[in-house]
């Protein structure tokens, strides 16, 4: 079951847990755990404004924040 992106943001913001930020030239992305998954958060860099969001449980787009990950807050 899909979940509306309304209530995707609600939880992400409710029972969340954030754990590292990623920056790039042009892109900062903010990383949380929310059950089962990663959520990433991408935002503009120079305004913090939000940008969009993405979801994966493993694989590459978890190789950016190796080294970065507190695993004790998981």
């Amino acid at each position: 079951m899909i979940l509306l992106k309304e209530k995707q943001w609600y939880l992400l913001w409710k029972i969340g847990i954030f754990l590292t930020h990623h920056l790039e030239a042009d892109k900062k992305f903010s990383l949380y755990a929310l059950y089962a998954f990663f959520v990433e958060v991408e935002l503009d860099p120079k305004t913090d404004k939000i940008i969009g969001m993405g979801h994966f449980k493993t694989g590459e787009e978890l190789y950016k924040y190796v080294g970065n990950i507190d695993i004790n807050k998981i």
